[in-house]
């Protein structure tokens, strides 16, 4: 008996019950007054008892008490609207079918649902706004144990962290303001806090906060909208200001979390410092493209080729096909793919196999093909120059003979900014690659595509992970030149938009190249700098950072397009296409092939001079002069 009280839903089940009693009678004195007596006794016991019983077994098939009544929501109301409804309307039907309703106004039972509905919403309301004002009041005397703190960003993840707050009895941050970068919300508020300026003026928000006693000892981002040029410049004044400066965990990150009772800060990382809005796009065509189709892509367990198979299989292929020459990096990718309960096949193959290529295509005859499979580290492709034009080259040519042959429709290129205006092994090799692919466009039944972008942050052999490993042991960082700056994108959002591109129905695409929008470049001493602050060290004083010199192949500033390129705008905004000659295919083939059998008897001068015909603004190192060219720290 005692245990069926100390269930707060029987509690609350119980009252409910009561209520239904008592409105039941309420109504009635609505709608008589003093005439309340003037219906028989047995009729309002009756009916009280009857609209009781209908109401306590309609409460519980409604699911009423699923809910928590210090969360009580919009979701919480519609449910007693038609719990109210239903008790209504069974009352009526059973109430006329005993009594036909003599001696009893009709127009009861329309106020009776009002009152009803008013009554048991009204008492979670008001237990809510209790239980608010209660903590309002104890944050009121608990401040002074709490971390002054100013949130950027008025949205809804900033709302949901002070309800959040609002709900602990432990309050650890007392939110003094929040800051946007849409001037226009300034003076608005948020759960009673008030956005008190726009980010840009945050150094004379702090100095005003200061002369009233409440400088912030935090800053927290409530946004994931803000863009990596502010989340930098924030990061920059927190180091100056010593405010520390965190950010609330992302989507990505509420797995982690799910069991965690309080809201919790993560701290700022690389990825939020080289952040931009996420890109708007047509999942209808993407899952069109992919749904129900054999989709193969070479390189799969790089990190562009795996970030291809884990996204693909979101849009439901009959069957993903993977192809790569590393057995590591193929089983790693396999692994992760059992999981999902796709259909698959994995080849260990090298792309410069021609007849293996077709064994597999032939075998396995997928529609699509994503050719991700490529030497890309530039210094190391330089000293290897011969393995970089077998690869990048030949390895393109034995994928497009392959899909021509098998009649694959669609097959995209993943190429990269250093292919324009190249200076290294490793760009001018995908540069001709992305000319055989455009010359052979026009006679072939295959689709070929081509997407070119910058570098991705964390991929293998990328800058961070090199800075992050300089650091854990004490620096110094490396740079190679003070100018260096490079376009930086994340490998999910690169993916996205490759399968994007690839998705864009366009009356005549064959050949054309899709360019990402990768924003500003951004100088590699100022990534360097920012990953020593996020460490809670100074650049330059705590950790040194060291000038190198450019290595063989390195440019100080890549470039997306050639200014010869004509750019036009597609229906994404975060992808351009670019246009230019096209060059006779027979005459490319024919130099390519030269090009091939120079680098098998590897003539590597000769190698060299081909690949400045082919692409005459292709200029070759002079690593002489690279090696002794160095710079001071």
């Amino acid at each position: 008996m005692f245990s069926f009280f100390r269930n707060k839903a029987n509690l609350v089940y119980l009252h409910d019950i009561v209520i239904t009693a008592i409105c039941f009678n309420l109504s009635i004195f609505l709608r008589l007054g003093s005439e309340f007596s003037s219906i028989p006794n047995p009729i309002i016991i009756y009916g009280t008892l009857l609209i009781t019983v209908i109401g306590a077994v309609v409460y519980r098939l409604t699911g009423l008490y699923k809910g928590i009544w210090r969360y009580a929501s919009i979701n919480d109301l519609i449910n007693i609207l038609k719990a109210s409804s239903m008790t209504i309307a069974a009352f009526l039907i059973l109430m006329f079918a005993i009594t036909r309703l003599e001696s009893f106004p009709r127009s009861v039972l329309f106020i009776n649902w009002f009152v009803l509905v008013m009554s048991l919403s009204g008492s979670r309301a008001v237990y809510r706004l209790y239980k608010d004002k209660t903590f309002v009041l104890s944050s009121l005397k608990n401040q002074e144990k709490t971390i002054p703190t100013l949130l950027i960003g008025a949205t809804d993840r900033a709302e949901l962290f002070i309800r959040e707050m609002s709900r602990s009895n432990n309050q650890t941050y007392n939110i003094i303001g929040i800051l946007d970068v849409n001037k226009n919300k300034v003076g608005r508020f948020i759960r009673g806090i008030e956005i008190i300026g726009s980010i840009s003026e945050i150094s004379n928000i702090i100095k005003l906060l200061e002369k009233e006693n409440k400088r912030p000892q935090k800053i927290i981002i409530a946004s994931n909208e803000i863009e990596g040029n502010i989340v930098r410049d924030l990061l920059t004044f927190s180091d100056k200001t010593g405010i520390s400066l965190a950010r609330l965990p992302k989507i990505t990150d509420l797995e982690s979390d799910i069991n965690d009772k309080k809201p919790k800060i993560k701290p700022i990382d690389v990825f939020d410092l080289l952040s931009r809005p996420q890109s708007l796009l047509d999942r209808n065509s993407m899952k069109k493209l992919i749904y129900n189709k054999k989709v193969l892509i070479t390189g799969a367990g790089g990190t562009i080729g795996s970030e291809l198979c884990n996204q693909i299989i979101n849009y439901s292929p009959k069957e993903i096909i993977l192809l790569d020459n590393s057995e590591y990096l193929l089983y790693q990718i396999e692994k992760s793919l059992d999981e999902k309960n796709i259909k698959m096949n994995s080849y260990l193959a090298d792309i410069k196999n021609a007849k293996r290529i077709n064994n597999i295509l032939k075998e396995n005859k997928p529609e699509i093909v994503f050719h991700a499979a490529a030497l890309k580290h530039v210094p190391m492709v330089e000293k290897n120059p011969i393995e970089g034009i077998l690869t990048n080259i030949l390895g393109t040519i034995n994928i497009t003979e392959a899909c021509e042959k098998y009649d694959v429709s669609e097959m995209v290129l993943i190429s990269t900014d250093k292919a324009v205006n190249p200076f290294s092994v490793m760009g001018v090799t995908k540069r001709i690659s992305e000319k055989y692919c455009q010359g052979i466009t026009n006679k072939s039944k295959t689709n070929f595509k081509i997407v070119r972008f910058g570098n991705v942050l964390g991929s293998t052999g990328s800058v961070v992970p090199l800075f992050q490993k300089q650091l854990q042991k004490g620096g110094p960082l490396t740079v190679t030149h003070p100018k260096m700056k490079r376009y930086f994108m994340t490998v999910r959002e690169a993916v996205e938009l490759v399968i994007q591109s690839a998705a864009l129905e366009r009356k005549s695409n064959k050949g054309e190249i899709f360019v990402l929008e990768m924003g500003q470049p951004i100088a590699i001493n100022e990534i360097a700098e920012q990953l020593i602050r996020l460490a809670g060290l100074r650049p330059h004083k705590d950790i040194k950072i060291k000038y190198t010199g450019l290595r063989p192949g390195e440019k100080i500033q890549e470039e997306l397009h050639y200014k010869s390129e004509k750019f036009t705008k597609t229906k994404n905004k975060s992808i351009f296409i670019v246009k230019q000659k096209i060059n006779p295919h027979i005459k490319l083939s024919k130099a390519i092939t030269n090009l091939i059998k120079l680098a098998e008897e590897e003539r590597i001068e000769e190698c060299y001079k081909l690949m400045s015909e082919i692409v005459p603004e292709y200029k070759k190192t002079k690593i002489e002069n690279l090696q002794t060219k160095r710079f001071a720290e």
